[in-house]
Order: C-alpha cells, then structure tokens, then sequence
C-alpha cells in the first residue's frame, strides 16, 4: 500500500464530506453557530458601537446616524444575504458536483459582481446623499451629520461588499469556523478604533462623526484582506488565484440568475416594517414608542434564523450538486423544526414574560401596558419565522421567485390588513399586532407551501 494510499483527507475533504455524509443535526448545528456570531457582529455590535459613541457627540449626530442606518442595514443585507447566499449556493453545487475548477471560477466573478455593486452604491450615496437624506427628513445639523457619516461609510462600500462575498465563498466550503474568529478580531480593532477616531488620541486628530465611520471601514477593509489571505493559502475547498481565469457569462449568470432577484427580498422586508412603523406613527406617540421597542423582538429572530440559513446554503447546495436531492430536502425541513424551537422560545419569552424584553426599552407603565398587549399577539406568529431558512434552500435551488412571492404576500397582507385595522376598525396597537402576525403566518406559510410542492429537488 503506497502513501497515498493510507493519507488521510484533508480538512477541506472532510469538511465537504461531512455536508455531503455526515449526521444531518451536528452538522447544521456546528455550521450554525460560527455563522450566528458573524450574525451578531454584523448586525447588532457594530452599529451599536458606533451609535454608543456618536451619541456623545450630541443629539444631532445621534439623529443623523438614525438616518444612515436602514440604508446601511440595506446594502449590508444585500451583500451579506441576497447576493452573498446567491454566491454561497452557486459554489456550494459546484463543489458538491466535483467542479471544482469552476467552484474557484465562481469566487473571482464573484468579486468583480462586489466591485460592481460596491462601485453603485458609492455612486448612488456619494452623489445623491443630500437629497436622498432630505427625503427621509433631514434637516439643518442633521442633515449634515447624516452626510459626513454616510459619505465615509459609502466611500468604503467595496469593502463591504468585498467581505459579504467573501465571507459568503468560506461559507460555502462549510468551513466557517474561521469566519467567527475573524469578525470577533475585526470587532475588537473596530471598538479600539471608534473612540480614537472621533475623539482623537495623541497625534490622531478628533475626526467626530467621520471618525466613527472611518473606523467601521477599515476594520471591514481588515475582515477582507484576512478572508482573502485564506482562501488564498489553500486551506479551504476552493482556492481564491487569479491564475488563469477566464471570465464567463454562464458563471456570472449562475450567481446573478439568484442573487439579483433576490436583493429585492430587504427591499420587501424594509418596506412592510416601514409601513408596519407609519401605521403605529398614526396611533400617537405612545403607541409609536410601544411599537418601536416591541418590534425590536422581531429584528432579533433574523440574524438568529440566519445562522441556521446559512448553514443551508452550505449543505443544501452542496447536496444538490452531488445529485442527492432526498438528502438536500431533509436537510432543509430539519432546519426549518431547529429554527421552529428557537422561534417558539422567543414566543414564549413575548407572550408570558414582555416586560423581560421592554424593560430594556422603558419603564414608562402605558408603554409597557400597550406593548405586553401588542407581543401577546405577535409571539403566538413568531415560529413561522421559522420557514425563513427556506430561503436559503430556495436560493439553493435557483428559486428566488418563491422568497419574493412570500414577501410581497406579506407586505400586501401589512398593508392592507393595517389600513382596514387602523382606519376602518379602529382597533389600535393590538389590532396592528394582528395584522403583523397574519403577515409572518402568511410569510411562512407560502414558504413552507412552495417548498413542499414546487422545489426543484429532481
């Protein structure tokens, strides 16, 4: 028997292997969590680091950035989510084939896809901030303060884009575990960085709230030079070399085909919980301040879903490509009864014990009293949150058009649901909180529906 012969798999073998063979449970559970922590960094810690020390800056600076956020929150879910989980899919089923020359093909048209839409937004933001910023409200100082953060953090949109496509490649390799400990360091360099940058420390002048967005980007810019470093080194499945590329329609297809109809998806999410915000807007201020924090609950279950999501990008893509369609399908469902019991956790958490969760909001008693009442309702929708991970198994199958059938269910169901309960029924705060739960119901359940009978799993 030669050496060869008895040589163990490497790493990345055994990785893909392991989507492709192993305990369908452990695994999902083990992509998961690494995947949850890039979740929280991305979504919670970082903007509330920036928030935190901004706030110092006065309230005018504090507004400003609350005009930024969504739009920020917006390209990072585009990056991170829609075009990302697209770009996980497509080099998931080509590794899952034994493609793997065009698994590495995917990764560099991937990165010109980033360099594009990185190039868009910065355009978009640097030239038309004003009056984009003006539309939202802005207004005199705040204007201003949204303009200077807006202008940093749009400059470095590559950056952003560059580290959702490549935390997404790691992603699809099943070798996540890197990506924690990346986005873990690049938090601390972003919390050292923010103080020093806006306040100034020795020879580092006081930049204010340029500072605070100059931080965030260079510890993005960080992330992604550390990604590229690895995927570089040939530690993982698929190796990032520019050596011989080639660029191809039909690869650039497989990830746009996806990930373009698929951006759409923040666009429907933010705009059903714009519309959700107007109509509580119209009940008073403390219906509006109630609704404000409650729906906050509701933020957390994504990142919280996600994790689980993208571990079914990982698994569910590679299964497809290695033709193992029962195997790819069960995944998907058992993903969905884990996220179900986290979700209904967080039910049981709204609906017996609300004043846990807004008492780190308010201890006003009628805010309190109104919200208890809202989340009541809302928890008892929270587990259909659950069939969100399908998204992941959609984008798998090249199916975007049933995430957005799902979504524009739901906005239509908000919209016309709050009109007739605010206008026509009168029926206040719980009456918007029933019809943001048939909304979720409705969302999962169109899911859950399409999954089950229209899937290409054959």
């Amino acid at each position: 028997m030669t050496d060869a012969a008895v040589k163990p798999p490497s790493p990345a073998a055994a990785r893909t292997r392991l989507m492709l063979e192993g305990p369908i449970v452990p695994t999902l559970l083990r992509l998961a969590v690494p995947n949850l922590v890039v979740n929280v960094v991305l979504i919670a810690v970082t903007t509330s680091v920036d928030a935190h020390f901004i706030g110092r800056l006065g309230l005018d600076s504090l507004a400003g950035l609350a005009l930024v956020f969504p739009l920020l929150m917006l390209m990072q879910q585009m990056a991170n989510m829609a075009m990302g989980g697209a770009i996980a899919a497509a080099i998931a089923r080509a590794i899952g084939a034994g493609r793997r020359e065009d698994a590495a093909s995917l990764v560099v048209h991937a990165l010109v896809i980033a360099a594009a839409a990185g190039a868009l937004f910065s355009g978009v933001f640097l030239l038309g901030g004003s009056t984009i910023y003006g539309l939202l409200g802005g207004r005199g100082p705040i204007l201003a303060a949204a303009l200077e953060y807006s202008n940093v953090i749009f400059a470095g949109a590559l950056a952003y884009w560059l580290l959702g496509t490549l935390t997404n490649v790691v992603r699809a390799t099943g070798q996540v575990a890197v990506l924690a400990w990346v986005y873990l360091g690049a938090e601390a360099l972003h919390i050292a960085l923010v103080p020093a940058l806006v306040f100034g420390l020795g020879p580092v002048p006081a930049l204010g709230i340029t500072g605070a967005g100059l931080a965030t980007v260079i510890s993005f810019a960080a992330s992604t030079a550390t990604l590229a470093w690895y995927l570089a080194s040939g530690r993982t499945s698929v190796a990032l070399s520019l050596r011989g590329v080639r660029f191809e329609r039909r690869l650039f297809g497989e990830i746009l085909r996806v990930g373009a109809p698929m951006s759409l998806a923040p666009v429907l999410n933010n705009v059903a919980l714009t519309t959700l915000t107007t109509y509580a807007g119209l009940l008073g201020a403390t219906s509006l301040a109630a609704f404000g924090a409650a729906v906050r609950l509701e933020y957390l279950l994504y990142p919280l879903n996600f994790g689980l999501g993208a571990a079914v990008l990982a698994m569910v893509g590679s299964n497809i490509g290695a033709r193992q369609f029962e195997r790819a399908a069960r995944i998907a469902w058992i993903a969905v009864g884990l996220s179900a019991g986290v979700m209904a956790s967080v039910s049981v958490l709204a609906i017996a014990a609300p004043g846990v969760w807004m008492g780190l909001f308010s201890q006003v008693p009628a805010i309190l009293a109104i919200a208890a009442g809202y989340l009541a309702v809302v928890g008892l929708a929270y587990p259909f949150v659950a069939a969100n991970t399908l998204m992941s198994a959609f984008q798998s199958t090249r199916q975007p058009e049933w995430p957005l059938a799902a979504m524009t269910c739901r906005l239509l169901v908000v919209v016309l649901g709050g009109w007739i309960a605010i206008e026509i029924l009168h029926a206040g705060l719980i009456g918007l909180g029933v019809v943001t739960a048939l909304g979720l119901a409705t969302w999962g359940l169109v899911l859950a529906g399409a999954f089950r009978f229209y899937a290409r799993l054959r």
